[in-house]
């Protein structure tokens, strides 16, 4: 048993060390998606909601290449935001603490931005792209201090926000794929 766990152990650390493409979910304290619950101010109006959509959002870390697919309005199957979308960004928390109730400043503007296409329409909008990160950004990213802001010009705050949080299925696969090929090589 003891051999079986530090092989599991082994095959996870080398497949996370390997190059992987990683789904990322939209989570904040009131659920799942770009919703007005998850914003740390309030929200004026009927605010709408938003998720992925097409591939979601997924990030290569060897590339360090995010790519943002999430959409908000009745057209898309979510609910209408309380006007056009004034802005949208990436925000970066800079302070410990809980992610999920701390506000950040943009580090990757959405808003004539070359790489992404900002759809601002309230009820079919759409933010579409992809963009190499920094280290530190990367490094926010796995520690979940990122999510995607929608604001509107009732909302200048936010109206709908998630963060970006690795799926934890993600690794798992990762690890068991590894210790099976691991352990394929061993019997050989």
């Amino acid at each position: 048993m003891k051999t079986f766990i530090a092989l599991t152990f082994l095959a996870v650390t080398v497949c996370a060390s390997q190059a992987a493409v990683l789904q990322i979910d939209l989570l904040g304290k009131a659920g799942p998606g770009l919703i007005s619950g998850n914003e740390t101010n309030p929200i004026t109006g009927s605010p709408g909601t938003g998720g992925e959509f097409l591939g979601g959002i997924t990030f290569d870390n060897v590339s360090n290449l995010l790519t943002v697919n999430v959409a908000w309005g009745s057209t898309n199957g979510f609910t209408n935001l309380s006007g056009t979308a004034s802005a949208g960004h990436i925000h970066l928390i800079t302070v410990a603490g809980d992610p999920f109730n701390t506000a950040g400043s943009p580090t990757i503007d959405f808003t004539g931005n070359p790489n992404f296409v900002f759809n601002t329409s309230a009820s079919a909008g759409s933010v579409t792209g992809s963009q190499v990160l920094t280290a530190a950004q990367a490094t926010a990213l796995d520690q979940r201090r990122l999510y995607i802001n929608i604001h509107t010009q009732t909302n200048a705050a936010g109206e709908i926000r998630g963060n970006l949080v690795p799926e934890p299925s993600t690794f798992l696969a990762l690890g068991l794929a590894g210790l099976g090929t691991f352990l394929r090589r061993r019997r050989a």
